[in-house]
């Protein structure tokens, strides 16, 4: 696995551990826009990456399916 790879398993597991906390907070009120708008950044951003990385990876076309 390359260190691309892993530093963005690495952000996924990390925002993926942090959505119990965020949830909560949410719930109960303490959840500020700001944090809000930071932590939707963070998602779009790894949202962004992940296709990016989608898209390098090569598409091997079996029957007419791309798998």
């Amino acid at each position: 696995m390359i260190r691309a790879d892993r530093e963005l398993l690495a952000e996924l597991m990390s925002v993926n551990d942090a959505v119990p906390a965020v949830t909560l907070a949410m719930l109960d009120g303490t959840f500020s826009r700001q944090q809000h708008a930071d932590f939707g950044a963070r998602l779009v951003a790894l949202g962004h990456a992940l296709s990016a990385r989608g898209h390098q990876l090569p598409a091997v076309v079996i029957d007419g399916s791309v798998v």
